[in-house]
């Protein structure tokens, strides 16, 4: 005789995670409306930005609409699959909620900076027929479609901490120059929620780390460090190609080596460059700390409750 099925309610008044709670609260604070940011009054001063930087600004937005596609149909679906709780599975239904609306952000920065169906077109174009972001899809989904959860949120963090900011990096560098503000908020608030992103599924991925044999987080180790080259050799190319003209392209590698590390450092291992806040571009720093306190975007340290971010330098 088959057993019957058993089903318990989520008492949210007994979580014992606090880190969930933490997110929880955290979440229901960055939850934005993108037609509400009025880049509109920004168009003027785009369009006598030099035509390079205008094409690198739209190809920016669409490199940032595709991996937020992944990230919003597959990765998180994928992830919460393995939630230990209701708690952290209602967390991953918000964060997918969250990525859904800076899906729709990026949609809406072509649509109001595009001068015609066709311009705005290209940029999604260009984003999926361009042979670099499709290889990194491929990469991210290989493992988002594997069973092995802990790889699965190492994956999800190199994009939402890591990976994003090559696209990023051109409408926060413009904003270092004074240009573009109202597109400057829409990334801070978009950044937000890439940001906690990784921090959460961080802290998620060190839980599972921790439970490991010394042989397995060894397995692991060199398997996160392998996909990080990996992705980083790839991504090189998709720099090169969406900033070519613009003379960016070493400002963006160092600023790819600085995220990266702090991927890996939200993974709990050391970081690979030697990059930091301080050899940052100090025009991109000035774009950072002028759109959003830098706590906001990076990152958590194990000493530090979820809702007080900061600075982690080595």
């Amino acid at each position: 005789m088959n057993k019957k099925s058993y089903y318990k309610a989520s008492n949210w008044n007994a979580v014992e995670d606090q880190v969930d709670r933490s997110a929880w609260a955290r979440l229901n604070d960055i939850v934005y409306e993108p037609r509400r940011v009025p880049i509109h009054k920004d168009r003027d001063e785009f369009s006598h930005l030099p035509k390079a930087e205008q094409t690198m600004l739209l190809h920016s937005f669409g490199s940032l609409a595709l991996s937020s596609t992944l990230q919003m149909k597959v990765s998180l679906s994928k992830i919460k699959q393995d939630a230990e709780n209701s708690e952290e599975a209602a967390v991953y239904n918000a964060l997918q909620y969250l990525e859904s609306i800076n899906n729709k952000a990026y949609g809406h920065a072509l649509s109001e900076f595009s001068t015609s169906d066709e311009q705005r077109d290209e940029a999604f174009n260009w984003a999926n027929q361009n042979p670099y972001l499709q290889k990194k899809m491929r990469l991210l989904n290989t493992v988002y479609q594997s069973e092995n959860a802990i790889q699965k949120k190492a994956a999800h963090v190199f994009l939402s901490t890591g990976l994003y900011h090559s696209s990023f990096f051109g409408p926060l560098y413009l904003f270092g120059q004074h240009k573009l503000p109202r597109t400057a908020e829409l990334i801070k608030y978009a950044l937000r929620i890439t940001t906690l992103n990784g921090i959460y599924t961080g802290i998620k991925f060190r839980r599972d780390y921790f439970k490991l044999s010394k042989e397995e987080q060894e397995n692991v180790h060199n398997w996160v460090y392998g996909l990080c080259d990996r992705l980083y050799a790839n991504e090189l190319n998709h720099i090169h190609l969406l900033y070519e003209d613009t003379g960016l392209e070493d400002k963006v590698e160092h600023y790819i080596h600085y995220t990266l590390n702090k991927a890996l450092m939200n993974l709990g291992q050391e970081p690979k460059y030697p990059e930091n806040v301080e050899t940052l571009d100090p025009t991109l720093t000035t774009g950072l700390m002028e759109s959003a306190m830098i706590e906001d975007f990076f990152f958590y340290t194990n000493a530090h409750p979820i809702l007080k971010m900061r600075e982690i330098k080595k």
